[in-house]
């Protein structure tokens, strides 16, 4: 095999085991696939490909094509714009005597032991609930749920219905749960047993423990509840970088489009490795160099390398990573990658650059 074809097949090999790691293994997470409208409420098992409410509990189903009460964005819960695609699902995490829904996803694949893997949601509070909800968690469990209750799955109830492999992952909010408004993003880390085959999204606390908050005043006549619409569920391996001290690096999924400083979500991904490591960290700091490729002004390249720079920063915060930890600059054109005009060239320049260094708490 000539250096040439050798160089090929590897980055091939390389692109590939990139690409598997990176998967997303919930099938059909943002509830596009599915077998008919939606016209009833409680018809998400009878609607969806490959997703079950695992209880008796009515978990509801929305698309653009469903009836008036089952629509998008408008229906019987309220008006809420889609996170992706065309259709979300939504049910209650808080309802009076212990009632919940909960929505069971299949996993492509069983989660490999060890492992450690990412799960992001998106949520967001239907107007007509006078609760929220201050807390989220999900269920692993081997084998789909099908369970003869309408009541919240705690352990105990779990153990009743001899569910044996299962595991909890509490998981962390990144903004507040109570604007109707907003999507707001949930994730948490799991180091998976090998026996995952399925996700279950609910509310698992009984009514007196669950933390819940009234976002509308007493008199109101909304029903003491928290209905949520989810949206664009994920679960992808992660691989936990070692980022050495004082050596720049650049993340190989953090790119930008042409003259352009939005993150895409492939980009946050990559973010939120850094954010883990720095999290486990605590005595590590972070500085961003924006960068941009050879095209436009010196002024106007010193302010766009800045934007990117500062788009990095900001997610870093809203993940958690307290401003001091974190500083940031513009670099513009001055400190390319690779000199020469080329396409490929200059979509490498476009980036964003990281150093690690000591971090004191003055």
């Amino acid at each position: 095999m000539s250096p040439k074809n050798f160089w090929i097949l590897s980055v091939c090999i390389f692109l590939l085991f990139y690409n598997v790691q990176s998967q997303n293994v919930v099938i059909n997470g943002s509830f596009e696939e599915h077998l008919d409208c939606p016209t009833e409420m409680g018809s998400l098992s009878q609607n969806l490909k490959s997703l079950r409410a695992a209880t008796n509990g009515s978990t509801d189903y929305f698309h653009k094509c469903g009836s008036p009460k089952m629509g998008v964005p408008q229906n019987f819960n309220g008006f809420q714009e889609v996170f992706d695609g065309d259709a979300y699902a939504g049910l209650y995490l808080y309802s009076p005597n212990d009632y919940r829904e909960y929505i069971q996803l299949k996993l492509s694949k069983t989660l490999e032991k060890g492992k450690t893997y990412m799960v992001t949601f998106r949520l967001s509070l239907a107007e007509k609930s006078g609760l929220s909800i201050m807390e989220a968690s999900t269920l692993f469990c081997a084998k789909p749920l099908s369970l003869d209750t309408n009541k919240n799955l705690s352990p105990r109830r779990l153990d009743n219905f001899k569910v044996r492999e299962y595991k909890f992952l509490n998981l962390k909010l990144r903004g507040p749960i109570y604007n109707p408004e907003k999507w707001v993003l949930v994730e948490g880390e799991y180091t998976a047993n090998g026996f995952e085959n399925y996700l279950v999204f609910g509310n698992f606390k009984s009514d007196r423990y669950s933390r819940t908050l009234r976002i509308t005043p007493k008199d109101e006549k909304l029903f003491p509840s928290a209905y949520y619409y989810m949206d664009k569920v994920e679960l992808i391996q992660i691989e936990k970088k070692k980022f050495k001290l004082n050596v720049p690096f650049v993340l190989n999924r953090l790119q930008f489009e042409f003259d352009d400083f939005k993150l895409t979500e492939k980009a946050k991904q990559e973010i939120r490795k850094v954010y883990l490591h720095l999290k486990q960290n605590p005595s590590l700091k972070v500085s961003i160099y924006g960068h941009t490729d050879d095209l436009g002004s010196e002024n106007y390249n010193k302010y766009l390398s800045s934007r990117r720079a500062r788009a990095v920063a900001l997610y870093l915060q809203g993940l958690g990573l307290p401003q001091r930890r974190i500083a940031w600059e513009g670099k513009g054109d001055k400190e390319p990658r690779y000199k020469d005009t080329s396409d490929k060239a200059r979509d490498a320049n476009r980036r964003v650059e990281f150093v690690m260094t000591k971090f004191e708490d003055n």
